[in-house]
């Protein structure tokens, strides 16, 4: 089972899931949490060992890109890793941190056709659940220890503007999308432990059950 949590960056999504695969691993499912940067894990991934950079470098190195040669690095280095998971075992659970969403409302914004990034993601294994984490931007950017450039509307000099006027326009995509797609939305603005204990509550409904998890399994 694929689970994506989307969400602009600050959003918390990384945290929630961190704190969701705890939570499904003490309710009993084994799960994984499935990170595009994993690429940078050569014993993992040992057909990546020409990228030597570290993922702080990457993150800065990717906004320095340009056009579609941008968006097709981000979305090859999710592909890749889910290469891995792609016949995956149905009683195992996998989370995916960000997915495709957050990338893919950013290259639009960035000036990428829609239609090419839409035709992009479909190619991609569909979540069996998302779940959308909103927040404001200026939450968001209280969250946030540091800054990226790609998280900025590409500004190298970090300004909190740019990042609130690039997740707003974000956040507003995500919020449609979230709409059309049926994706499960959650406030993150409350304390970490709600935000995971109404995920869990949802989760509860959509998990396998424990019969078809050992089928499945075995």
């Amino acid at each position: 089972m694929l689970i994506a949590f989307a969400g602009i960056d600050g959003a918390g999504k990384s945290t929630q899931v961190s704190r969701v695969h705890q939570w499904l691993e003490e309710e009993g499912w084994t799960s994984e949490i499935v990170d595009r940067w994993d690429i940078l894990d050569e014993k993992k991934f040992p057909e990546c060992r020409f990228i030597r950079s570290s993922r702080e470098e990457v993150r800065v190195c990717n906004s320095e890109m340009e056009g579609l040669g941008r968006a097709m690095f981000l979305f090859w280095t999710i592909s890749l890793v889910l290469d891995k998971v792609v016949n995956r075992d149905p009683s195992r659970v996998y989370l995916l941190d960000g997915y495709w969403m957050k990338h893919a409302v950013a290259e639009i914004e960035y000036g990428c056709d829609p239609d090419w990034i839409d035709a992009t993601v479909r190619v991609l294994p569909e979540a069996d659940v998302t779940i959308y984490l909103d927040i404001t931007p200026e939450e968001a950017l209280s969250r946030k220890p540091e800054l990226t450039p790609y998280e900025c509307a590409r500004n190298p000099e970090l300004n909190p503007e740019d990042f609130l006027r690039h997740q707003a326009k974000m956040r507003g995509r995500l919020q449609r999308w979230a709409s059309d797609f049926d994706w499960r939305i959650i406030s993150s603005m409350q304390e970490e432990a709600q935000v995971t204990e109404e995920i869990g509550s949802y989760l509860k409904s959509r998990l396998p059950s424990r019969a078809q998890a050992e089928v499945f399994g075995s």
